[in-house]
């Protein structure tokens, strides 16, 4: 069975704040103001047309989003779980039910919602047969008592005030204090945050989603180089403008983050993300996705590709100037964001403070990295190190500030002056260059993993490389073109063209051939009359012309040959 998990919010109308909406009703109660938003069935149609369209065309864990008016929604094809702990609920038990039941989590023992489609909105939610997820039945859990009451504490003695969640005013039971609930504690102890709930498809619609091998996935369809990284547990991270072609044989061109794991398997997709401009990991399981837009900067989970809020203050505090004009950034890992700008380096916090670049250092304090201009960029160690690559030099700096070496390049074309490097977990530096791939290690030694002569290695201004804990690094070209070699650079997979030219072909062969449209006889006479009609015009009015030409021609020539014949008898007339 297909299943799309779905979350929707709105906006209340009245306090303007975050409404989650966490079940398919006509009407929902905001959690701040208690006042109810109408919700009709062509807003859920329209909101809901795109998942239900897309489900079985997209990738297990693949996510997008909609909007419909007021409401806006972001969906993932995965399985229906359990709101408590994720655990995966089996197919079997939600095709039993058959109008609406509550099924008990053997894990955590938490109780999930399911029901059928109900009759009147079979209609909004076409090929769909259970809902499941959604908000707990009021009535039923009045019915079973269930309710549990909140409580707020005495701010005189501390005991826990009850509070039924509408009357703000309320008396402790113990020093008769008058006890006014603030508007925060409400907010707060509702439910706030948007829940998924999920569609489940009818059995009879099968999976049309391609394989999930990334290359037959369409996921390395693209012209220019993605920005890439790679985790600890050697998971692979793009953002990149994807190529694609329509049925009709017209181009597409969108942005996608997508991430899989080291056996090539696709862990998620997220579509319709404005165009990123790099990548940052965080130690957290936060991936940083930065864009040229200082307000499209965002943090994704690592393990779903979902926006997530917490660890975004560094976003929120540092200024416009400090993040768009910067050459790089890193992410350090105690969850510090390191910035390289104008030849020297800043450090923020997870809160948004600016910190000692250096331990133990001054707010500020940037030596030795300052005494040489033309820094490029920088990137942050397993053990707290920061490697900085200049113009034609590469320097390791240690968490004090203290360098530790500084190694000079051959001089490159300008084209190859920013050279792309990365790091492993044993701290060796893998440095892409003209015509080869360079190892440095952790003293400064230096060994060619990858020789173009030798190894056919991709030669390119601008190879972004992406290495993986054990030494095993990516490499990405244009085209659609990716290599992935290991730690003594043997080849292990190549991407080539073989995705992008299989999918094109597909896609023309599901093109149904043009068909002949049938029309009746005397239709297609009156019309082919009509489409005559200016050319037999054109036609007479063009031998109206030659007539009167020829005509007006005779005529002259007639005049003249009298004009000769009567001159002559003219003149021997008058002699005589």
């Amino acid at each position: 069975m297909i299943s799309v998990a779905v979350k929707v919010e709105t906006e209340c109308g009245t306090c303007r704040l975050p409404m989650p909406v966490n079940t398919l009703a006509r009407e929902v109660s905001c959690a701040s103001c208690g006042r109810p938003s109408a919700l009709a069935d062509d807003l859920w149609k329209a909101l809901l047309r795109h998942p239900i369209h897309d489900g079985p065309q997209m990738l297990p864990k693949e996510g997008r989003s909609t909007s419909a008016s007021k409401l806006s929604a972001a969906y993932t094809r995965r399985a229906p779980s359990c709101q408590g702990c994720d655990k995966e609920i089996p197919i079997e038990d939600i095709r039993e039910v058959r109008e609406q039941a509550a099924l008990t989590c053997e894990r955590c023992a938490k109780r999930t919602w399911v029901r059928t489609v109900p009759a009147e909105l079979v209609g909004a939610l076409p090929g769909i047969t259970h809902l499941v997820g959604e908000d707990p039945d009021p009535a039923a859990m009045a019915s079973e008592g269930a309710a549990e009451a909140a409580t707020f504490p005495c701010p005189q003695c501390g005991s826990p005030v009850p509070f039924d969640g509408v009357t703000r005013a309320c008396v402790c039971r113990f020093c008769n204090a008058s006890v006014h609930v603030p508007d925060d504690f409400v907010f707060r102890g509702r439910r706030k945050v948007a829940a998924s709930w999920f569609l489940c498809f009818d059995p009879s619609i099968t999976d049309g989603a391609p394989a999930a091998q990334a290359v037959e996935a369409g996921l390395f369809d693209w012209e220019d180089p993605p920005r890439a990284a790679v985790d600890v547990e050697g998971n692979l991270y793009c953002a990149v403008r994807q190529l694609d072609t329509t049925p009709s044989g017209m181009p597409k061109r969108h942005n996608i983050v997508w991430s899989m794991d080291p056996s090539m398997n696709v862990r998620w997709l997220q579509r319709g993300r404005p165009l990123a401009d790099g990548l940052v990991l965080s130690p957290e399981s936060k991936l940083l996705v930065t864009s040229r837009d200082r307000l499209a900067w965002a943090w994704l989970s690592s393990t779903s590709g979902t926006p997530i809020e917490e660890g975004a203050g560094v976003l929120a505090q540092a200024s416009d100037d400090e993040l768009l004009d910067c050459n790089h950034l890193s992410c350090d890992r105690d969850g510090t964001l390191l910035i390289s700008k104008a030849d020297r380096i800043q450090r923020f916090s997870a809160s948004g403070m600016e910190v000692p670049v250096w331990r133990g250092g001054a707010l500020g304090g940037v030596r030795p990295v300052d005494e040489m201009s033309g820094l490029r960029c920088i990137q942050c160690g397993p053990d707290g190190s920061v490697y900085c690559m200049y113009r034609d030099e590469f320097a390791r700096v240690d968490a004090s500030g203290r360098e530790m070496f500084r190694l000079t390049f051959s001089s490159d074309p300008p084209e190859f002056d920013r050279r792309p490097f990365g790091v492993d977990a044993a701290g060796n530096a893998y440095v892409v260059r003209r015509d080869e791939v360079i190892r440095i290690g952790v003293a400064g030694e230096q060994s060619v993993v990858l020789c173009t002569e030798r190894d056919g290695q991709p030669r390119s201004p601008q190879t972004p490389i992406a290495v993986c804990p054990d030494g095993a690094f990516w490499l990405f070209g244009t085209k659609g073109r990716a290599w992935k070699f290991d730690a003594r650079g043997t080849l292990l997979f190549e991407s080539g063209l073989r995705g992008r030219v299989n999918r094109i072909k597909s896609m023309r062969s599901m093109r149904p051939p043009p068909q002949a449209p049938v029309v009746d006889p005397s239709t297609f006479i009156a019309q082919q009359a009509a489409r005559e009609r200016p050319a037999k015009a054109t036609t007479e009015a063009q031998h109206r012309w030659d007539r009167l030409l020829h005509d007006g021609v005779l005529v002259i020539v007639v005049l003249v040959l009298m004009a000769c014949i009567i001159s002559p008898i003219w003149y021997i007339l008058s002699r005589w």
